[in-house]
């Protein structure tokens, strides 16, 4: 019965299985008969109400959270198992799984049915009722327990050490001390009132992060990865290393689907690395680029990872206002890299793809230009007011209508089955995460950890603005280690933010000082993921991938210094560009400087010649509108003498792809 509703859908022809096997999850059970329908009901059941919420929400924020979590939770059991082994991931699901799904969901039912009674009692007055302190504490295990199979036990533990500085606080010392709670309190804090594991961080990934997510899976079953990379092949596709090239230009779109690096690295990157290394990149090389430019989709507009949702809700500001204000800063960031990829193509002599072989722009947009639509429409929307909600849900079927318009595009009963359901596998795998961080949070605002970590960091710093950027990367790096990016901002965020704001910088700015600071997580060793998914394409050593990747991706260490003291973020354009000016020449320079390379070796005097003249650039970039205009003036006049210098000295000839493979090996 089941193969014959597969095929009357369409199930069984070859794009819909390929896009089935692309768009699920990789760790994620993927059953058949009776419990696949199952599974495949919660999951398009999800997706359909969550795009329903947005036009039309009859309940309050609670009883959304609760809703999702409901049917969130439980999948997660059904989906991913107890252990991490190959064989566990195919095994059977086992009851203990089935019982945890259960518990899960009359754990959501019934915070869903007394949302309303959590409301009107008198907090930390009335008595805990048993069965809220039952289903409060049964929440908590199966929330500790989904995150613990979906993103790993280093966020459980974070948990549990903040919980119990809640129970201990007259222990701890200094500013850290605290006058402690009772267990039944933190339970009624974290389970029934808003401020616990129903606060904004879950609300938001509920709500619009779920739309949005939508909207990037329809985009990328509609066909928008392939026309996206079809784009970035004809646009630079025949150019010096134009391979390295095709990942910056194809990441960078990608990334307006996805918002995650580690799915732009497993799309863009089975193509792209194995393209580099025949094109003469080492594999080490060719790892870093696509995780690099993998990293920047995620700093990319309109999606850029569950952070930026997050950031609407702490900083008050505008989704559309920050999406604009992080063009300028993520085009910077892949000029800086598409700058590495040249000095490193120039450097080797690499030639580009046959021309002859890619496709033209003129026909990649007859084709599929049409599905750039709903992309503009999205920031349009959002520009002129529309909630986050709405507009996310509004081009999802904008999508649809779209798509329509070419057969290529169009997507029939069964792919749209397929966008649905792994619209909830894909959000799923933050959902626990959400939660857990939810927590955390719910427990810094009942202990005011948040006020103490923010006078904390100002005494450390001194008042000095550069001491504490300093401090707050730091902090990422040592966070970053066993956090994904969106806790590992959440934490920061709420540690240190205010202090950030305190010593003289806008509350967006801090934000985004933060937000790029902590997606260092994904590439600095010795925990690294996107890094590991890459090196593991381009069957390259993960340390290495992750180091040469920390090199690339300069303006990730950049741009915060910038976001401070620039006015990259000024509501005049005119002053953003100017500084934005400098900042690009400056990351420019720093692959010459890396590289050792311009139009020819450089040798040491030039080489720092050419980090006085970075530097130079970087004081155009904070100065005023005259002194910085001398900095930026005076940076050019060095770096091009530097260039033209060895340039005309011609004594060194760059390295052969053969002679840069053999260096390569013996490395």
């Amino acid at each position: 019965m089941f193969a014959r509703l597969a095929a009357s859908l369409g199930f069984t022809d070859s794009r819909t299985a390929g896009l089935r096997t692309l768009s699920f999850p990789g760790d994620q059970r993927q059953p058949g008969g009776v419990l696949g329908v199952f599974i495949t009901i919660l999951c398009v059941g999800l997706s359909l109400t969550t795009l329903w919420l947005a036009f039309s929400i009859p309940i309050g924020p609670t009883q959304i959270s609760a809703l999702h979590l409901g049917v969130a939770i439980p999948l997660i059991f059904l989906l991913y198992p107890g252990l991490k082994s190959s064989l566990g991931r195919q095994s059977a699901i086992h009851w203990s799984d089935w019982l945890l799904a259960i518990l899960a969901a009359a754990t959501f039912v019934w915070a869903f049915t007394s949302a309303l009674r959590f409301q009107s009692r008198m907090a930390y007055f009335d008595p805990v009722e048993p069965l809220d302190m039952f289903f409060g504490i049964l929440a908590l295990v199966v929330i500790f327990e989904a995150t613990r199979r979906t993103v790993g036990m280093t966020i459980v533990v974070i948990n549990l050490v903040f919980m119990a500085y809640a129970l201990t606080g007259p222990v701890w010392p200094g500013m850290f001390e605290h006058r402690g709670t009772e267990f039944p309190r933190l339970i009624e804090h974290l389970y029934m009132l808003s401020d616990g594991m129903f606060n904004f961080i879950m609300g938001i990934t509920a709500t619009f992060l779920f739309t949005f997510m939508m909207f990037g899976v329809f985009l990328r079953v509609s066909g928008g990865d392939r026309i996206f990379t079809d784009l970035a092949l004809a646009i630079a596709g025949q150019r010096r290393g134009g391979p390295a090239k095709v990942a910056v230009i194809s990441s960078a779109l990608m990334g307006m689907l996805s918002g995650s690096t580690v799915s732009n690295v497993a799309t863009t990157g089975v193509m792209t690395i194995p393209l580099m290394k025949r094109s003469g990149f080492s594999a080490v090389e060719a790892a870093a680029v696509e995780t690099t430019a993998s990293l920047g989709g995620a700093l990319t507009p309109p999606l850029m990872g569950a952070g930026v949702f997050l950031m609407v809700a702490f900083t008050g500001v505008p989704l559309g206002t920050i999406m604009l204000y992080s063009i300028l800063p993520a085009l910077l960031y892949f000029l800086g890299l598409y700058a590495y990829v040249d000095v490193k193509a120039r450097k080797r002599r690499l030639q580009g793809l046959p021309r002859e072989s890619l496709p033209r722009v003129l026909d990649v947009l007859l084709a599929g230009g049409h599905i750039f639509i709903p992309i503009f429409a999205l920031v349009y929307v959002l520009v002129i007011g529309f909630t986050p909600f709405y507009a996310s849900a509004v081009c999802v079927i904008a999508i649809l209508v779209v798509g329509a318009v070419r057969t290529a595009t169009r997507m029939n009963p069964a792919l749209l089955l397929v966008a649905l359901e792994a619209t909830t596998r894909v959000v799923i795998t933050i959902t626990a995460l959400s939660a857990s961080a939810a927590v955390i949070y719910g427990v810094m605002t009942m202990t005011g950890l948040i006020v103490k970590a923010s006078s904390i960091i100002l005494a450390l710093s001194g008042g000095s603005l550069a001491v504490g950027i300093i401090l707050i990367g730091l902090m990422s790096y040592v966070l970053g280690m066993g956090l994904p990016v969106t806790a590992s901002y959440v934490l920061i965020a709420a540690l240190g933010a205010t202090a950030l704001a305190d010593m003289g910088v806008s509350i967006l700015a801090a934000h985004l000082i933060i937000f790029w600071f902590s997606q260092d997580s994904t590439i600095t060793p010795p925990v690294c993921m996107t890094a590991f998914v890459a090196a593991r394409i381009a069957d390259a050593p993960p340390m290495r991938t992750g180091w040469e990747s920390v090199k690339l991706a300069k303006a990730l260490y950049v741009m915060p210094f910038a976001f401070a003291y620039s006015s990259i973020l000024s509501d005049n354009l005119l002053e953003m560009l100017f500084d934005a000016l400098p900042l690009g020449l400056m990351l420019i320079c720093l692959p010459m400087i890396f590289e050792s390379y311009a139009t020819r070796a450089l040798r040491l005097h030039e080489r720092l010649l050419i980090a006085v003249a970075a530097g130079l650039f970087f004081m155009g970039s904070i100065g005023s509108t005259g002194t910085g205009l001398g900095w930026t003036l005076s940076g050019f006049a060095l770096a091009a003498a530097v260039i033209l210098v060895s340039h005309r000295r011609g004594d060194e000839e760059p390295l052969s792809p053969a002679s840069a493979s053999t260096t390569e090996g013996r490395s």
